[in-house]
């Protein structure tokens, strides 16, 4: 099977982020739009806060969901993410 380093230093990522996230925040994050980011947010694929009417995504949170995603990816295509070093090959 194969591995693929991923670095772990999760604090590096979104640093030029808040820590609490607005809807467009998250889309430029992520490169998508408003309605790919409505249809994550309201299918529970990322976790969120709501306040008052307005939907704030802590940052751990959008990590959490792109690590997520990075290692489901990786275990479909049958290739073992290694986290233990810290440069990444991929």
């Amino acid at each position: 099977m194969d591995e693929i380093y991923i670095n772990s230093n999760k604090n590096n990522l979104f640093n030029n982020y808040p820590d609490l996230l607005t809807i467009a925040d998250m889309q430029n994050a992520l490169g998508i739009g408003r309605t790919k980011a409505y249809k994550l947010i309201n299918g529970g694929e990322i976790k969120h806060l709501r306040i008052g009417k307005s939907i704030k995504v802590p940052k751990q949170y959008l990590i959490d969901f792109i690590t997520q995603n990075c290692y489901n990816y990786l275990a479909n295509k049958g290739i073992s993410p290694v986290t233990e070093r810290s440069s990444k090959k991929w």
